[in-house]
């Protein structure tokens, strides 16, 4: 590819059409002001960035361009070329592109798309970090476009991305390595806004508003850090499951004391509270419902009056009355909830039972009120002086909230929930009433909330379970999305039919249907598949007609026939009864004449059928709990069924009669999620089976002896959802394998050697690959699709 087809060639800054261009002696003249002077040494260090992105710039350039760019309000794609962005060591665009705003004027796709996977590209080399780049920009400039080749090659990227339906969400502020338990915000002496938070392993760690490390982390070398209480002086005190109390200097990053250790407990709640006419005091509620309050300036114990509880764990949250009337109390234990008040000789003043176990109490901006959730979906806002329910929050269409926090929202009171069906809400704290839609883009339940200061409005900022913080603007969407976020992809296969250009023709479904893509032409049929979500898709050929196969989370089985073409929608010709649970996996293949469908559902059995009769041929009961995979091998001995599931085992299966052919593979992985058919190429040795585990490993077995091949393959961020085999343009046989992640790993099976790390920055949970005749039957095509979309590439890892 020539300099001047390549897409990374942007017009240089400072340089005409004619080929007259500014001199550094020129630029220098017009140095008005620091600004001015930063756009200069932007546009002369742009120049140095050679075009081809496979040629490494000066470090100086990769950590430091965008920088001067952003300062000279120059950040846009003609100042920071995209072939820097591979060999970008800052870690730092997505904070700059989120300080600069958005400028209409100036084209910043190749810096939005680098910001968009920057938080989760981690120690991948430049071929990776380039190849994920290009897989990203495609998606976000080209969603639902048929294939360009022209526009689609980038020189150094080993895939051309061919169609995408990808719309994640950008906010992610950081990614921690571990997961996150707890957040607050702080204001240091200086004026400074730092979040803070606290993980699974013990660790602290700070964070500037736009994501960046404030400074050095700090270790507990304890438990989870589930409370972290912010105090005047740069002080934070933090607690958790080691049933202690520790006293940290933020900004010197020291431990001063710990005033309160009780092995054995772990800490429910850690509080400030102030009666009236009483010095403020720290709170600590343990599990066996221990009681205690500190001096917040010495972190002595105080001996205060305080209530009693029962021997279980207890929320606190003290309820400010207004002016100088001090607190009152919030009590939670299980699903009670009482309110004391020191000012009373009988303490608790009232109490109320809930449907479910009271998940967290907060205290409102407005004087004597506070909000609660349960386990039960409820999410109430109530007075404390009388206990009496003054709003009541819809209940949400998905699950509990587990966390929350308070903020204000135009001038009203609000409560931001963070619920278990992934989503933040925002509640008007008057009326209970929704302000704004349903905030999405966290992978797995957000478990403690906060905010930021902003200007007109304050942000929200979420600590996930997926490992993430994110921001967000209250009523609205994250802040700096662009698109909706698209519904989570519940099945996608590669058809077996084709497209009339060649191009691969794709099944996609999610919650709000299901839809055949035409890759080559950007055309589509729809799938009246009815309201059951499908849950896995199969392709078959029966008597030379081609077939589409459903699953559906209504345990029901579906054929479609797509004899009509890739541009009609398929007819239904039969269904298949007989699982109780939805189906999670399926392959159709040949033997005997006739075409065959193993099925692998969520009940526990596999089953199989005859697709030219429509009818179920035999079933095995023998996993434990759900099937999680099944795929078909080619043997010496002919096809044979592999199954993967929960108990940890793959079993093969004879397709004749589908008795065991050989003993369970235990495949030391936990819970098995997926299994794959890999072809080599020793002549001993036709296929291994690979297995990819919950632990994060993959492992391949050798079907014949039940023995392991080789050593254990470590994606290293999270279980293994899925995997792909195939082969490349050479032949040599390659694995794909990914998982919640986000990242696609490739592996060369003949010399075990990882060759490809795929970043998305959105969790996958379904691989599928063909090698496809066609134009370019040499490259085989990868589909990989999850909670944000679906993507097809095709993958030139040898040679460009």
């Amino acid at each position: 590819m020539s300099d001047a087809d390549s897409p990374y060639r942007a017009p240089r800054p400072g340089r005409s059409d004619t080929g007259d261009s500014k001199t550094w002696a020129d630029d220098s003249k017009a140095w008005a002001d620091t600004k001015d002077a930063h756009r200069l040494i932007a546009e002369a260090l742009s120049r140095l960035v050679a075009a081809d992105p496979t040629i490494p710039p000066h470090p100086y350039l990769s950590r430091h361009l965008a920088q001067h760019a952003a300062r000279g309000e120059v950040l846009d794609d003609a100042h920071v070329p995209p072939a820097v962005l591979p060999w970008e060591s800052s870690a730092n665009v997505r904070t700059l592109l989120r300080q600069s705003g958005p400028v209409s004027a100036r084209r910043q796709e190749w810096l939005e798309a680098w910001a968009r996977i920057e938080p989760f590209i981690g120690g991948a080399g430049p071929e990776s970090r380039l190849t994920s780049l290009h897989l990203a920009q495609h998606a976000a400039t080209r969603p639902r476009t048929p294939l360009d080749t022209s526009a689609a090659r980038v020189s150094g990227s080993r895939i051309t991305p061919l169609w995408s339906d990808w719309t994640a969400q950008d906010n992610v502020l950081a990614v921690s390595e571990t997961r996150l338990e707890s957040l607050t915000r702080t204001t240091t002496a200086d004026g400074r806004s730092l979040l803070v938070s606290g993980d699974s392993h013990g660790t602290i760690r700070m964070w500037e508003p736009h994501g960046v490390p404030a400074m050095a982390p700090l270790h507990t070398y304890g438990g989870a850090v589930q409370h972290l209480l912010p105090l005047p002086g740069d002080l934070l005190l933090s607690a958790g499951t080691d049933g202690s109390v520790r006293v940290w200097h933020l900004t010197r990053g020291q431990l001063l004391a710990e005033p309160v250790h009780r092995p054995g407990t772990w800490v429910s709640a850690l509080t400030l509270f102030a009666a009236k006419d009483s010095p403020e005091v720290v709170l600590v509620a343990h599990s066996d419902g221990a009681l205690g309050a500190l001096d917040p300036v010495t972190f002595r114990p105080v001996d205060t009056p305080l209530p009693a509880l029962d021997p279980a764990p207890a929320l606190l949250s003290g309820v400010g009355l207004g002016g100088a009337e001090g607190m009152v109390l919030a009590v939670a234990q299980g699903r009670r909830v009482r309110v004391w008040d020191p000012r009373r000789a009988d303490g608790y003043t009232h109490e109320h039972e809930h449907q479910g176990a009271v998940r967290a109490l907060v205290d409102l901006a407005a004087p004597g009120r506070y909000a609660l959730c349960d386990d039960s979906g409820y999410i109430g806002f109530r007075d404390a002086s009388t206990g009496r329910e003054t709003a009541v929050a819809p209940a949400p269409p998905a699950g509990p909230a587990i966390a929350l926090t308070a903020l204000t929202v135009a001038g009203r009171a609000a409560v931001a929930s963070g619920g278990s069906d992934h989503t933040l809400r925002v509640w008007d704290a008057r009326t209970g009433a929704a302000i704004g839609g349903a905030l999405e883009g966290h992978t797995a339940p957000p478990v403690a909330l906060t905010t930021l200061p902003g200007s007109p409005q304050e942000l929200l900022v979420s600590a996930g379970a997926d490992h993430t913080l994110r921001r967000w603007k209250p009523g609205g969407p994250g802040v700096g999305a662009g698109r909706a976020v698209r519904r989570p992809v519940t099945a996608a296969a590669l058809s077996g039919a084709g497209s009339t250009a060649g191009a691969p023709l794709i099944a996609v479904a999610d919650e709000s249907g299901t839809a055949l893509w035409d890759t080559g032409t950007g055309r589509s049929a729809a799938l009246p598949a009815g309201h059951a979500t499908v849950t896995a898709f199969a392709s078959a050929l029966v008597r030379g007609e081609p077939l589409l196969v459903t699953a559906h989370s209504d345990a029901g089985v579906q054929l479609w026939s797509l004899d009509r073409g890739a541009h009609a929608a398929p007819a239904r010709l039969a269904g298949l009864l007989g699982h109780s649970l939805p189906v999670r996996s399926m392959a159709a293949f040949p033997h005997d004449g006739r075409t065959l469908l193993v099925t692998g559902g969520a009940d526990g059995t596999v089953r199989l059928w005859d697709l030219d009769r429509a009818c179920v041929l035999a079933c095995r009961e023998d996993h434990l709990l759900s099937v999680r995979d099944v795929a078909v091998l080619d043997t010496a001995q002919g096809p044979r069924i592999v199954s993967a599931g929960t108990d940890g085992t793959v079993r093969l299966w004879d397709p004749a009669t589908l008795r065991p052919a050989g003993a369970p593979l235990h495949c030391e992985q936990r819970v098995v999620n997926a299994v794959v058919a890999v072809p080599v190429d020793d002549p001993d040795r036709a296929v291994l089976v690979a297995s990819g585990g919950e632990d994060g490993t993959v492992r391949l077995w050798d079907p014949g002896t039940g023995r392991p091949v080789g050593r254990r393959l470590d994606i290293g961020d999270g279980p293994v959802a899925a995997l792909a085999s195939f082969r490349t343009a050479t032949g040599r046989p390659c694995l794909a394998a990914t998982g919640p992640g986000g990242t696609i790993h490739l592996w060369d099976i003949g010399t075990g050697s990882h060759l490809l790390r795929i970043v998305t920055g959105s969790p996958l949970g379904i691989l599928d690959a063909r090698q496809p005749g066609g134009p370019r039957p040499e490259h085989p095509v990868l589909l990989a699709a999850g909670v944000a979309g679906v993507c097809v590439f095709d993958i030139r890892v040898e040679g460009r």
